[in-house]
C-alpha cells in the first residue's frame, strides 16, 4: 500500500491519507493463543469498502497436498454504502 501510495502525486496522495484502515484481531475464545506469534489483521478500504483479512503463519496446504505455513491476504467482500448513519442497509428476514 505504500509503494502504490508513493508512486501517486502528492495531491492525490493527500487525499489517500487514512483510506486504509489496519485492526489486529485476537482469536476469540482462544486466550492460550498470542496475535504475537500468528498475526492476524482486518484491512477496511474507507473509501470504496473492501475487505481483506491478512495473516501470517496461517496453515495452508501445499502443491502436494502437505501442510505448510505461510502469509495470506483473503478478500472478504464489499461493504455496501448507506445514505446516512443508522441506516438498515439489508435485511434477512
Amino acid at each position: 500500500m505504500i509503494v502504490a501510495t508513493a508512486a501517486l502525486p502528492a495531491a492525490a496522495a493527500a487525499d489517500e491519507d487514512g483510506r486504509y484502515r489496519a485492526i489486529v484481531l485476537h482469536e476469540g475464545g482462544a486466550s492460550a493463543q498470542s496475535a504475537a506469534l500468528s498475526p492476524k489483521v482486518f484491512i477496511l478500504d474507507s473509501r470504496d469498502g473492501h475487505m481483506w483479512t491478512w495473516e501470517q503463519n496461517a496453515r495452508m496446504n501445499g502443491p502436494k497436498g502437505d501442510l505448510r505455513f505461510g502469509t495470506t491476504t483473503i478478500y472478504q467482500g464489499r461493504l455496501k454504502v448507506g445514505s446516512h448513519m443508522g441506516e438498515v442497509v439489508e435485511q434477512n428476514r
